[in-house]
Formats: structure tokens, sequence, C-alpha cells
């Protein structure tokens, strides 16, 4: 377990840019939202629970308490609750900066309840936004009692009373559009910049997410950036003609696309291929 007590919290959470030009793409279907490591539970679905079936290597999350983007949660919320859909190691790697993490209930512990469900006390303050992890790019000690970990994840959510500003903080950011447009052909192999516009501000980091023939080359001594609205993201590239390219917007395990609230955007594919 990380705990920072001089922090008041557990791991950290790193705010470099990361231009990821060479990381492995995971698996996506064409135009594909790579699935979130959180699940609806059985429940909640209305179907009977089969413990023999594992959808994924990687823990997933089926319930979490409170809901991520939750607005209305009550300052009589004692604790944060999370169930995995499996068996979990007894580490765990709760994460964030000081501003946003949540107010810890000092005269309790972060424990986990059984082999799947881990709680951290809290004491929450009416009309508040807080931010805080599930394991981070280095701390993930939130893993499966056969050592996977669950990839990194974000939970959000605004307390009784927030303004509108405050629960504003909550929205998931959306890419309104791509420039070449996802799914393009035939486009100018001569085109020298990759763009995203979200319908967001966002904060300074960025993870363009891919390797191989497939990837862009990036251009030499260019870094991509970002537009003085934070709203559009630019990568210089070098392209091929008669080529097919393939970018992870964000993917499990890294996701620094983020509002500048922190509240990062669901992995998605983008692709193009040039004309001659």
């Amino acid at each position: 377990m990380d705990y920072h007590p001089q922090r008041h919290l557990f791991g950290s959470f790193s705010g470099s840019v990361l231009v990821a030009a060479a990381i492995l793409l995971l698996p996506m279907s064409p135009g594909s939202i790579i699935r979130p490591p959180v699940q609806a539970s059985a429940e909640e679905s209305g179907k009977k629970p089969d413990s023999s079936v594992q959808k994924t290597d990687y823990p997933t999350i089926v319930k979490i308490v409170p809901e991520i983007g939750a607005t209305d949660v009550s300052t009589d919320l004692k604790e944060i609750k999370v169930t995995f859909d499996r068996k979990m190691h007894t580490g765990m790697s709760w994460t964030g900066g000081p501003s946003d993490f949540p107010p810890m209930d000092e005269s309790r512990k972060a424990q986990w309840v059984d082999d799947q469900t881990c709680i951290l006390p809290v004491k929450l303050e009416k009309g508040s936004y807080y931010r805080l992890g599930l394991n981070s790019k280095s701390y993930r000690n939130f893993k499966s009692a056969d050592g996977i970990p669950l990839p990194p994840i974000s939970l959000y959510f605004v307390t009784v009373g927030a303004s509108k500003e405050l629960t504003d903080k909550v929205r998931v950011p959306k890419v309104v559009k791509f420039e070449p447009a996802n799914g393009a052909d035939s486009v100018d192999p001569t085109t020298t910049q990759i763009r995203i516009t979200f319908d967001l501000p966002m904060g300074a980091g960025m993870s363009w997410v891919g390797s191989g023939p497939e990837f862009p080359t990036p251009t030499k001594g260019q870094t991509a950036t970002w537009s003085t609205d934070k709203l559009t993201c630019t990568l210089p590239v070098t392209l091929e003609p008669n080529h097919k390219y393939t970018i992870g917007v964000n993917s499990l395990d890294h996701n620094n696309f983020q509002s500048e609230y922190g509240v990062q955007v669901a992995p998605v594919r983008y692709s193009f291929t040039t004309g001659k």
C-alpha cells in the first residue's frame, strides 16, 4: 500500500505531458471506444452472475460508491467503496493530489472488507468537488490475487449543494472533430499536422498512443501543442502515400488527455488512409 500521510493520499498522479509514439496500441475495432475498467454489476444488469467467466485479463470494477461523475453525493457518505469482479491482492493505491482528494477520516483506516471490496473512510463537505484515482502509472497496488494490476481509473464527484461551476467539473470531455476526419480515405500525404478538437477546455497533458508502421512519424524537431483556448491538440507528423494510420487517443494505461479538471477522455481509436 502506498500511503503518504503528509499529502493525505495513497500514491500520486503524474502531471507530466505524454506523447506516446512507441506504445503498444490496444486492440480496438474501427471507430470504437475501449471499454473502461468499470462494468455494470450483475444485479444492475438484471443478469445472474457467472463466476466462471472473466471478460478481461485485468481486474474490473463492478460497483463503485459514489458513482463516477455523480453530482449529488450526500455528505452522510462515510466511505468510498469499490467492488471488483474477482479476488484481489491485499495492497491498494488510492492516488490523487491534496487539493481535490477527499478529506479522510483519520480515525479509521482504508481496508479490504472482503477479498473483492475495498473502502476508503472519508469526511465529505457540502458543495465540494472531489477527484481521486485507483492506481496510476507509478502506483499499481490494486491488483488481482494473481498479480495483474487494475488499469488506472479516476473517480470524480460533487457533493450536494455544489454550484454549477463545480458540477461542470465532472463533465467527460468528448472529441468533436478529427483532422483529417476519422475513417477518411485518400488523405493528402503532404499533410503535416493531425488535430483533435474537444468540447471542453483541456489540461496540458496528452496521450497519442500507438506503435509500429501504422503510427504516423512525429516530425523531427517539433512537438505536439495545444491551442490557446485549450480545445485543440495538434501533432506534427510526416505521412507516406498509400498508407493506413491508426492512433489511440488515450488507452487503459495512458490517459493524459483529460479536461482541465482531470476528467479523462474515454479511449478512442482514430484512423485514416492516405492517397497517392
